[in-house]
């Protein structure tokens, strides 16, 4: 009976949560009203919430004739997430650090520089991170490379291949820890912002200067990952490309990103293709479009949106990860 009586109650603490979350400040009436719980149990569950500290009290509102009522108001930094995510940018390999609140407000914002990269690279900086925001509760890793089976099977750098950067993290912080692919992360932070609706499929591809490509797929409302989490890894594509062995010649990048587009479009007929890249030249979407030799090809083509700023988009996917993350995490 008590098991029962627990989850009933966290069910009903979910409902509060939601409902504050949704008002931003209400009072205990205005919580009963909105989540159709009595009042006496809504005290009850909003005196649980202040002394956990996920709820603050806010104000005392005036009445109509009746005793003023107490509004609350839901704490935003009750639980913080670490996001880190890597970028190439002008050459140079960089890692951003950001402490971010429950409705996804920056906190803290770190740059570091990256040379040679390992699975303790960033213990330093998280340490740090840590000691000053103890709130902190879960880390979300932006990486370009995929975790499979807690090994980074595929990874840009050299020195994460086959190690399991999310174990090694786990062991050293005590924390949950969550990796996605950098594309991935981009594409569905592209699709916030944009506000896509679920029903849209979005592809992004991403093209950097020194490394191989990789695409990440949106449809129906999230991440497309496939059954191990490669899909989108595109530098897989039989194209006869030797990636170890490529010089990154301009002409030949751009004849293999017009082959990837047109195959895209082929196999996902999707409404936007998001494509990034620091080099991209301008007039590509027309050289894309003139390569369509029939009608059917031409029709099949998506919208093609060029980018250069993969980390606008890519920092808005992590911290919509990191967000849900610390929304669900249990203390």
């Amino acid at each position: 009976m008590s098991d029962r009586l627990n989850i009933i109650k966290d069910i009903n603490l979910n409902k509060v949560r939601s409902a504050i979350k949704k008002l931003g400040v209400a009072t205990k009436p205005q919580l009963a009203e909105d989540t159709g719980l009595s009042v006496v149990t809504i005290n009850s569950l909003v005196n649980t919430l202040i002394a956990s500290g996920e709820i603050l009290p806010h104000k005392t509102i005036p009445s109509d004739g009746g005793r003023p009522a107490a509004s609350f108001r839901y704490n935003s930094e009750y639980r913080l997430a670490l996001m880190i995510y890597m970028h190439e940018l002008h050459g140079q390999d960089q890692a951003y650090y950001c402490v971010v609140n429950l409705k996804g407000e920056v906190l803290e914002r770190e740059q570091q520089s990256l040379s040679q990269v390992t699975v303790s690279s960033f213990d330093l900086n998280i340490e740090r991170m840590l000691q000053k925001f103890p709130q902190i509760k879960a880390i979300c890793f932006g990486i370009p490379g995929v975790e499979v089976d807690h090994k980074l099977m595929i990874i840009d750098y050299a020195g994460l291949r086959d190690q399991s950067l999310s174990g090694h993290i786990m062991e050293r912080f005590q924390l949950p820890v969550m990796i996605e692919n950098d594309i991935n992360a981009a594409i569905l932070g592209y699709c916030h912002i944009n506000e896509i609706p679920k029903e849209q499929c979005v592809i992004g591809i991403y093209y950097p200067d020194k490394y191989p490509p990789g695409a990440g797929i949106y449809m129906k409302g999230d991440i497309y990952k496939g059954r191990d989490g490669l899909a989108g890894e595109i530098k897989y594509l039989p194209l006869g490309i030797v990636w170890e062995e490529f010089d990154y010649n301009p002409q030949e990048v751009e004849a293999l990103i017009i082959k990837t587009l047109r195959a895209f479009s082929c196999m996902y007929n999707p409404d936007r293709i998001i494509l990034y890249g620091e080099s991209l030249p301008p007039d590509l979407i027309n050289k894309v479009r003139d390569s369509c030799l029939t009608p059917v090809e031409e029709l099949m083509l998506a919208e093609i949106v060029l980018s250069a700023d993969l980390n606008h988009d890519f920092e808005a996917g992590i911290k919509q990860l990191a967000v849900r993350m610390i929304d669900t995490v249990t203390d």
